[in-house]
């Protein structure tokens, strides 16, 4: 199918729908006119291809990569409010109902788990305790003046701190 004016004219078959419904193909090719009836410049409109179809399968494997899309987030959202509120002492199951069941649940969780105190942790199993020492029994006051009298002869106390000390004790009998 040839025919037509110039490159800005082209001719009325091309403006006529095809069998199929589609129209043809038309293109100025070296000062003609070419139609395309499928065999011509390309598999395109009239070329017999239902692009419905085409159209529908892409559609579908969009859908199916935005269902997935959002069946992982969902999965990373409720993972990740259960870690935080293990993390901190919180119930799980109270955290994942948040994450999905409102809009913010995730931030809500976050939110929660750090305002939390921390969870004191149980304290680690022992060995049994060792037994408390006894305190030591009182000194008499014969003994801290004889201990006082050592320390002064040592030279590690004064005179003056030795005989405050001394009247201390003799004060308290």
């Amino acid at each position: 199918m040839t025919g037509g004016g110039g490159p800005n004219d082209p001719p009325d078959w091309c403006f006529e729908p095809q069998q199929d419904g589609f129209m043809p193909e038309c293109a100025y090719v070296d000062g003609e006119w070419i139609g395309g009836d499928g065999g011509g410049f390309g598999a395109g409109f009239g070329s017999g291809v239902d692009e419905t179809a085409g159209v529908m399968g892409g559609f579908a494997v969009f859908f199916v990569l935005v269902l997935l899309l959002a069946i992982g987030g969902a999965v990373w959202r409720v993972t990740t409010a259960r870690r935080l509120a293990r993390n901190a002492g919180m119930d799980e199951g109270d955290a994942t109902a948040m994450t999905l069941l409102t809009d913010n649940g995730l931030e809500s969780t976050y939110l929660a788990a750090n305002l939390r105190p921390p969870a004191s942790p149980a304290p680690a199993p022992s060995a049994p305790a060792a037994p408390a020492e006894a305190p030591e029994p009182p000194r008499s006051s014969a003994d801290r003046l004889r201990e006082l009298q050592d320390l002064l002869a040592a030279g590690l106390v004064t005179q003056e701190e030795y005989d405050a000390r001394r009247r201390a004790i003799l004060d308290s009998l």
